[in-house]
């Protein structure tokens, strides 16, 4: 548990790096002292596209932050990608021989009976409960003191790269003696996404960024499967640029413009030959085409789910990549045939925080002021 100091969290995303300094206020108001990004090479396909300036962005954007002040930071939380993290789960069952109301100790034990294979290569930086099943029906996450014979749990288990750990461990330790790991995608399923839902059936949160697509398979408060897709809003950037014979620079301030669902008129761009003028129609079949292709590998992914994600279960969409396209989510529901609904990538316009760090900041506060159970509603005053 984080004391009253200062405390900083760090998103890391797959274009830009986002810092937040502040504090928890007794109020349960997160105060924000001071905040910083930084763009870089990011990562893909579980790697940096350039480990040499990963320490150098991050020690930026931090000194940034602090430029005005004197305090060492109590603790620093890191929010771990997809590309770095893996998910494994364990059931484990108890049986009493009588009709029994389960209670604290019982969580205790049956919890402790399991633990993710490990060959070394990652840590484990947290876990999340799938679901207790009472008497092998009846399904909660309340399970303390209901009646029952037998008890069961599935838990799922987060866990990290051990290199991306050690790396940051070794940049932050110049600013505190505790680093701890968020997993990311969790925590921004559990915000995004209705409890009810996940307990009833699940949900699919995909959060398509700058250039990796992740997509979360939840169920309860844990993660069922975690994929990632080297292929993101960048992508579509780039085939603006390559196809409209236009700067790539241009091609990404075009896409925030796009509106799908408007194929008449024309656009005047500024091409490598000139200014032309370009029917809207062949902008949008350039960005569909690459939307639709992501589409189709996020559908394919979801078919061949262990656990069958049924087709009336509805996808949420969110992410940086296509946060300022129109008609985005219509085009990626009829290319999976699903019904989808778009989260709004920019958690909070005021304080220019992303969904991603908001569920980072929101996550750390459950998960270690206990007390203070109503965050979301006041996390930022």
């Amino acid at each position: 548990m984080f004391n009253n100091g200062e405390i900083a969290f760090i998103d890391v995303g797959s274009d830009k790096i986002f810092v937040k300094v502040g504090m928890i206020a007794k109020d349960n108001v997160f105060n924000i002292k001071a905040s910083s990004e930084i763009g870089y090479d990011g990562f893909m396909e579980g790697d940096w596209l350039n480990g040499d300036e990963v320490s150098k962005s991050v020690t930026y954007c931090l000194d940034k932050a602090l430029y005005n002040t004197q305090n060492k930071l109590s603790a620093i939380y890191v929010g771990v990608p997809s590309d770095f993290a893996r998910v494994q789960t364990c059931a484990n069952k108890m049986a009493f021989g009588c009709n029994h109301k389960i209670n604290n100790g019982d969580i205790v034990t049956i919890k402790n009976g399991l633990a993710p294979n490990n060959d070394g290569r990652f840590e484990v930086i947290g876990s999340g409960v799938i679901g207790y099943r009472l008497d092998g029906k009846y399904e909660t996450l309340e399970p303390i003191g209901k009646i029952c014979y037998n008890l069961e749990v599935s838990l799922s288990f987060n866990m990290c790269k051990k290199s991306f750990c050690d790396l940051f461990k070794t940049i932050l330790s110049d600013y505190t003696r505790r680093v701890k790991f968020i997993p990311l995608s969790l925590a921004q399923g559990l915000m995004a996404t209705d409890k009810n839902v996940r307990l009833k059936n699940s949900a699919v949160l995909v959060d398509i960024g700058y250039l990796t697509t992740d997509i979360a398979y939840i169920r309860g408060d844990g993660l069922v499967a975690l994929n990632t897709l080297p292929v993101g809003g960048g992508h579509i950037a780039y085939d603006l640029s390559y196809g409209l014979e236009i700067d790539y620079n241009q091609a990404c301030d075009l896409k925030k413009e796009l509106d799908l669902n408007v194929d008449d008129g024309e656009i005047e761009i500024e091409t490598n030959k000139g200014l032309a003028n370009v029917e809207k129609s062949f902008v949008n079949m350039i960005a569909k085409a690459r939307i639709e292709e992501i589409a189709e590998l996020i559908g394919d992914i979801i078919a061949k789910y262990p656990i069958k994600y049924e087709s009336f279960l509805k996808i949420y969409l969110t992410g940086r990549g296509i946060a300022h396209i129109k008609g985005v989510r219509s085009v990626i529901a009829s290319a999976i045939n699903r019904p989808c609904e778009l989260i709004k990538a920019k958690y909070d316009e005021r304080n220019n925080i992303y969904l991603s760090t908001a569920s980072i900041i929101q996550y750390t506060c459950e998960k270690d002021k206990q007390s203070k159970p109503n965050l979301l509603s006041k996390l930022f005053n």
